[in-house]
Formats: C-alpha cells, sequence, structure tokens
C-alpha cells in the first residue's frame, strides 16, 4: 500500500476510533507494525494526532487522538470566526 495512501486510511481511522495504539492499527490494516508507527508518527509531525501514554501494570500502551477541528485552523480565522460570532 501506497505510503501517502495508507496515512490517509490510519488518520480516518483514528478519527473514526479515538484510542487506537499502533499494534490494534497495524492488525485491523494486516500491515507490519512499524508501518503503523510510521504513518501514526508522520501524523503527529504534521499536527493531525496526538499521543497519550497509559501505563497498564508492567505495559506501556501509546495511544493515537484525533486532534481537534478548532487547533487545524489558523489563529487569525478563529479570531475571525469568534468575532463574527460576538455580533450575533
Amino acid at each position: 500500500m501506497r505510503r501517502k495512501r495508507l496515512e490517509e486510511k490510519v488518520y480516518e481511522y483514528v478519527c473514526k476510533n479515538p484510542g487506537k495504539s499502533a499494534y490494534e492499527i497495524a492488525k485491523k490494516f494486516k500491515i507490519a507494525g512499524s508501518s503503523a508507527r510510521s504513518s501514526l508518527k508522520s501524523l503527529y509531525r504534521k499536527g493531525l494526532i496526538k499521543f497519550k501514554i497509559i501505563k497498564t501494570s508492567e505495559r506501556v500502551k501509546k495511544l493515537s487522538f484525533p486532534v481537534k477541528f478548532w487547533k487545524l485552523l489558523p489563529k487569525r480565522l478563529i479570531n475571525q470566526f469568534k468575532k463574527e460570532k460576538q455580533k450575533e
């Protein structure tokens, strides 16, 4: 599967199923764990997802969550929207 296409599918999956680990994503798409981690790392660098570390007994899980829509918008656009909302 092409890298860009895989990233798109992984992002869509994380948005629909927040809180999934790289292992669970790899199982879902039947890909290597390294491919899932690579896609997640790329999405993290682009600012599209965030990670939450969960410690359960001796294991540590790194769960993936989508970034809220508002955090992806430029600040000037958010400010403009807030001004318009206040006028109403």
